[in-house]
């Protein structure tokens, strides 16, 4: 009998040993990322902040940031295996540290561009949940998008790097978009009131809704490679996946619009969320944005 007619599973030993390889690797360095994570918070004991502190708002970064590290990781991990055990372990490990570097660089550029008027790890440090919640939801969603760059990538090491690289980059720029798309639309719904001053209060419904949204946008944005040639151009190939994504998040934008208008008819959600900080509603309109997310996953997949 060939058993691999009945089952979906390889009967190669090197496979196996490849997967532990991988796994061995993430795994260490997922576990690494607490003390990390620390060293760059601040240089904070994460014992101390958990345990003694009962710093929830701290505790909430950290589980955003180990969630995010383990979609990139699976990302790395998908890739083709090697032809030998040593390239793969390289392969993984250097792929593995990129993705650590590019969530730290992301927690900088949220910090100083998106929000440069407010000291997000300060009152992360301070209990605040409404940015630990911002900070969680700004890594995951990150990390969905580089998933999808490293599911698209295909070719030589050096040209992938290439690549993941630059979609980064371009990320990076739609996600500040996306980013001051809600903060505008904040302060045009309340009468030019800040965004930053309802964070800085501890508003965590707003920072819920605001983190429902950016992963929402993060899981159609993925979907981006679905609709592109990886092709020899890679300057070429990138402009392409910009675009497409840049559409896609046009799209969400638009039927996001019409879903805070169905999903919560009869709701004001300006009123619920905005001033009354209402944690259901806001709920409601994160799993909305992320259902319409996965929805165009299924569809553009």
């Amino acid at each position: 009998m060939n058993f691999e007619t009945y089952f979906a599973v390889s009967t190669d030993p090197y496979y196996y040993a490849a997967l532990a390889v991988d796994f061995i690797l993430l795994f260490a360095m997922l576990v690494l990322v607490r003390r990390l994570f620390g060293r760059t918070s601040g240089g904070v004991d994460t014992t101390v902040e958990l345990s003694e502190n009962d710093n929830h708002a701290f505790g909430i970064s950290l589980g955003g940031a180990i969630a995010a590290l383990a979609v990139v990781f699976a990302g790395v991990a998908s890739g083709d295996i090697a032809t030998n055990l040593i390239t793969e372990g390289l392969y993984v490990l250097g792929y593995g540290v990129l993705g650590v570097i590019m969530l730290m660089c992301t927690r900088w550029i949220f910090d100083n561009i998106v929000f440069p008027q407010i000291d997000l790890k300060q009152m992360i440090s301070q209990g605040n949940i409404a940015a630990g919640t911002l900070d969680a939801g700004n890594m995951i969603a990150t990390a969905i998008i580089i998933f999808g760059v490293f599911a698209w990538s295909t070719g030589d090491w050096l040209s992938s790097i290439g690549v993941v690289v630059g979609m980064y980059l371009v990320t990076q720029l739609l996600l500040v978009l996306i980013s001051r798309y809600r903060v505008n639309l904040f302060a045009k719904r309340n009468e030019g009131q800040f965004f930053r001053d309802a964070i800085n209060e501890g508003n965590a419904a707003l920072a819920i809704r605001f983190a429902g949204f950016q992963i929402g946008t993060a899981l159609a944005i993925s979907t981006s490679g679905n609709l592109v040639v990886f092709g020899t151009d890679l300057v070429l190939s990138i402009v392409a996946w910009a675009v497409v994504a840049f559409v896609l998040l046009i799209g969400v934008i638009v039927l996001t619009s019409l879903i805070e208008k169905v999903v919560l008819y009869g709701i004001s959600v300006e009123q619920e969320v905005d001033r009354e900080a209402n944690y259901g509603v806001a709920a409601v309109e994160a799993g909305a944005y992320i259902g319409l997310g996965l929805l165009l996953v299924s569809l553009l997949g």
